[in-house]
């Protein structure tokens, strides 16, 4: 899947719509299209996890160079690996910020899927992420 993103400036604040299209942009760089690096994450971009995800330690912080890897070893360590956005993501125009819960399946080593879910926060400067807090859980959100 490929996602074309269009980062917002500073003349363009962030909106629900460019903040969707920076989720949607995230999502797709999950799910292995790494060519969006670049694209919708700035210079400088932290991602900081807040629990012991698959193979980070606790507390992990990881930049673009990290992140690509990290994602790069997943994809190809668990089958059928996909992410998705859980909702759409919650908009603070004013601080830059938002806010989305996400999916990750996959299937374990008997083929059962594995089912987890989590909520990352996001720091958006100039129209790109800029930082990301993840949270992740052992299963789905349930309504």
């Amino acid at each position: 899947m490929s996602v074309t993103t269009s980062p917002t400036t500073d003349s363009a604040p962030l909106t629900r719509e460019s903040g969707t299209r920076l989720v949607e942009g995230w999502t797709a760089l999950w799910n292995g299209d790494i060519a969006l690096t670049e694209q919708i994450l700035a210079p400088g971009f932290r991602l900081h996890f807040a629990d012991d995800f698959d193979g980070t330690g606790s507390a992990k912080s990881f930049g673009q160079d990290e992140l690509t890897a990290f994602i790069s070893a997943n994809s190809h360590t668990l089958t059928g690996l996909a992410f998705a956005a859980d909702a759409a993501p919650l908009i603070d125009a004013e601080r830059g910020e938002m806010a989305c819960r996400w999916i990750e399946s996959h299937a374990d080593g008997g083929g059962d899927v594995v089912v987890k879910s989590g909520i990352d926060m996001f720091a958006v400067a100039d129209g790109r992420i800029s930082a990301v807090w993840s949270l992740t859980g052992n299963r789905r959100f349930v309504a």
